[in-house]
């Protein structure tokens, strides 16, 4: 299924929730609604998440991994940025977006988050729709538009070549375990995030 259809939506699938059986924090499986970039870039810079994103912050002087991770799946709403889905996994694919989402993870600072996504922005070949710094603020989630060059390529070739790209040149790499089509991306509060403004 290749991406040259136009449609901008994809599936926002909201909070996770503890498994009755197992008491562990699961992600949601079943989609609350269809959105679009102009939606998920309001709701970022809005206060919808500033509290769960400055309480993550925090957590994480004394947190585990798992602590985190978990408080994540509770707290913030996530998209499958790759298009519609009917369930939250790759054969409930319905239509893929014109976007994929790289997470660019493990920088040094908040600071280093902010230069990286300066750089993806300016970059001329691959079309930024949407980047944010993650909710830890050491990272940067990077919603770049496929590019003519790869569309018929399946989406983890997409990734893997995308990922290579930024690789080469900017020396940064995305995290390879999220180059499954119905990954989901976590909305924190980001007050600088940039939205392409054709979206808008």
């Amino acid at each position: 299924m290749d991406c040259s259809i136009k449609n901008g939506t994809f599936t926002l699938f909201g909070k996770g929730y503890l498994n009755r059986n197992t008491g562990k924090a699961v992600p949601s499986t079943k989609p609350v609604q269809s959105v679009d970039i102009a939606w998920t870039g309001r709701y970022i810079t809005s206060d919808c998440a500033k509290a769960q994103t400055l309480e993550l912050r925090r957590m994480m002087v004394t947190a585990t991994e798992q602590e985190l991770r978990d408080y994540k799946l509770l707290k913030f709403d996530a998209v499958a940025g790759a298009g519609v889905f009917s369930y939250g996994n790759a054969k409930g694919l319905v239509e893929r977006s014109p976007f994929i989402v790289l997470d660019i993870d493990d920088l040094s600072s908040t600071e280093e988050a902010r230069q990286v996504q300066q750089t993806l922005i300016a970059d001329k070949e691959v079309e930024t729709a949407l980047c944010f710094v993650s909710p830890k603020g050491l990272g940067v989630k990077w919603w770049a538009m496929v590019p003519e060059w790869c569309k018929a390529m399946d989406f983890a070739t997409q990734y893997a070549v995308l990922s290579r790209y930024i690789g080469f040149n900017y020396g940064v790499l995305a995290d390879a375990s999220c180059s499954n089509v119905n990954r989901l991306c976590f909305l924190p509060w980001d007050n600088d995030c940039f939205i392409n403004e054709k979206f808008i």
